[in-house]
């Protein structure tokens, strides 16, 4: 627990002026997780309730919340379905899902509901224990409920509002629709790279769902490690040390979805690549991208995915994007340009590892001869624990450990909640770009920014044209993009 936990500290105390015992002791505060008994049997309610533990346990351990007496899709750091320590304690806060309780008590009370598209957090709603099934919404509304919760805890060392208004997941106004989460939803051949914080998300978001129908690839060349457990909601400590793309195939394939699934443990180019040379009209026609870098969201658009929908986040953001190659409309590289200062940090990683920066760049794992450049430095390492392991990931280890030497720079890893939205977005975004019939007012945008820890803003819902000087206007890259998709 205390890789990951740490990370949350390093966090904390670079985004406030806390030192790491005071940020340690905010972590540790008593937090209880409850649902409304006349809403446990609804199924929008019951994901809505299971998501918020699943985050706020791997953000705040000691954390208790109510036994359903079932099997629910439950998912902690620690495995199982129980808390971390079972034992009663005077909670700081509680988190309702449905009407508030009317007994006293000296917690801060949060509540969270959810209607008809509409996520209510700290605001009057009369909870409908018939809610329709909305699996995104209740996903959404535990996110939410959780940044709340976690402003709650953490005082002025992170921002938020005084009060939160209802919105709807539609339009972060009041639009609602008609769709039946229930129908089957073929998503063909669809593509996950990056099986990490977001992707996670992204996973979870299916599996609740249940309903995609298609096949399913999961490309993602690196090992789970403990450190990652803060954030990747779909894991736990079971599948530390295994292939990220392999321990999610496996943990997909227990909920029986329709969903064929494939891992690649490799690099989305490197599979790319090989495909492309034994078959030229290979293509990828569905991307769902959530790498960690910048440089590589350009890779991945420069393999001409038919349609991709990418999702980026930072200590207080989110970033949503998508595009079918419109040559009128920002591709991911449009988004991301190549600019002077984007490798500074890769430069510091490289100086900090003692390793050249090619090799930081290749995207590759660090091998035996990076290992002992590493080692070299850093004595108190293993080889057997940095072979196989990314640069980055291992950057950061040394980085909430305190033990990076001579560094003032510091790799802020997002809180749970905001990779858990991230994903759960870009789930979402797939969901309506394959149902234009019922979604179409709803995406007159290809660019979206939130702020986790505020409601959404509409204002912050654009259209990006494409930039004159990118290669998505090249007239040569155009025409590949054609050939691949010509049919």
């Amino acid at each position: 627990m205390n890789d990951w936990l740490s990370e949350h500290i390093r966090t904390l105390t670079q985004m406030s002026e806390l030192n790491a015992d005071e940020a340690r002791r905010l972590f540790h505060q008593n937090l209880y997780i409850s649902i409304d008994p006349a809403l446990r049997e609804n199924r929008t309610y019951r994901v809505a309730f299971a998501f918020a533990v699943n985050l706020l346990c791997r953000m705040f351990p000691t954390t208790r919340f109510d036994d359903l007496k079932d099997e629910r899709p439950f998912i902690l750091p620690w495995a199982g379905t129980s808390p971390l320590r079972g034992n009663r304690r005077a909670e700081e806060v509680v988190l309702v899902f449905g009407k508030r309780p009317s007994v006293e008590t000296d917690a801060k009370i949060v509540s969270a509901n959810c209607h008809d598209w509409h996520v209510y957090i700290d605001s009057p709603c009369d909870p409908d224990p018939k809610e329709a099934w909305n699996p995104v919404l209740g996903l959404l509304a535990a996110c939410y409920a959780a940044a709340r919760v976690s402003k709650v805890l953490l005082g002025d060392a992170v921002d938020g509002p005084f009060a939160w208004s209802p919105f709807s997941i539609l339009d972060f106004r009041n639009g609602s629709a008609s769709f039946d989460w229930s129908e089957p939803l073929p998503v063909g051949d669809l593509y996950l790279a990056g099986v990490g914080a977001v992707g996670s998300a992204v996973l979870y978001s299916l599996a609740a769902h249940g309903a995609a129908d298609g096949r399913l690839f999961l490309v993602d060349h690196e090992e789970l490690d403990n450190g990652n457990l803060g954030r990747y909601c779909f894991f736990d400590f079971h599948d530390v040390g295994i292939n990220k793309s392999v321990a999610a195939k496996t943990r997909l394939d227990h909920f029986g979805l329709q969903l064929r699934t494939e891992a690649i443990s490799k690099r989305f180019e490197q599979f790319y690549d090989e495909r492309h040379a034994e078959d030229r009209q290979f293509g990828i026609p569905r991307l769902l991208s959530a790498p960690d870098r910048r440089d590589t969201r350009r890779h991945f658009q420069s393999r001409l995915p038919k349609e991709i929908w990418d999702a980026s986040t930072g200590p207080d953001q989110v970033v949503l994007h998508h595009n079918a190659f419109d040559p009128k409309l920002a591709c991911l590289e449009c988004i991301y340009p190549e600019h002077p200062d984007e490798n500074a940090h890769w430069k510091h990683v490289a100086e900090k590892l003692d390793v050249p920066l090619e090799r930081i760049l290749s995207g590759e794992s660090i091998a035996e001869r990076d290992a002992d450049h590493i080692i070299a430095k850093y004595p108190h390492l293993s080889r057997e624990g940095l072979i196989g392991k990314a640069f980055d990931s291992v950057f950061r280890q040394l980085c909430s450990a305190g033990t990076l030497r001579g560094s003032d720079k510091a790799v802020l890893a997002p809180f749970s909640f905001i990779s858990g939205l991230a994903g759960v977005m870009l789930y979402f975004e797939l969901v309506k770009s394959l149902c234009p019939n019922v979604f179409h007012d709803y995406q007159r945008y290809n660019y979206t920014q939130l702020n986790p820890f505020f409601p959404p803003n509409p204002d912050f819902r654009e259209v990006r044209g494409s930039r004159p000087d990118c290669s998505c206007q090249n007239a040569m890259v155009r025409s590949v993009y054609s050939r691949i998709w010509a049919s």
